[in-house]
């Protein structure tokens, strides 16, 4: 049975400085040129640089690689992942200002 997207395990990432070069993010990802290219299009990743030295952060990758499970798991198209992805990140960015708030009571 296919993981809720609330239940994937958070991804820890160290740092946001661009790293992973197209074909890097690919094998990461597990997916093709032409998927990232067009989660790109789709805006659910950035790329930094020309598309022939395309670059992407840890992030970026880490977002990606959701983005594909969202896809295969859920049948979500690259709308609905962006959604998805989006929401995802509020409710993070949420429970985390909500921790700090319980650790000041």
């Amino acid at each position: 049975m296919p993981r809720s997207p609330q239940s994937m395990p958070p991804v820890d990432v160290i740092s946001d400085e661009p790293e992973l070069s197209l074909d890097e993010a690919c094998a990461a990802c597990g997916l093709t040129r032409e998927e990232i290219g067009a989660y790109v299009a789709e805006g659910i990743a950035e790329a930094r640089g020309p598309v022939v030295e395309w670059r992407f952060s840890r992030l970026t990758v880490v977002r990606l690689s959701r983005a594909r499970r969202l896809e295969r798991d859920l049948g979500l198209n690259p709308a609905g992942a962006l959604l998805a992805l989006d929401l995802m990140a509020e409710i993070e960015r949420l429970q985390r200002r909500l921790a700090l708030f319980e650790d000041e009571g």
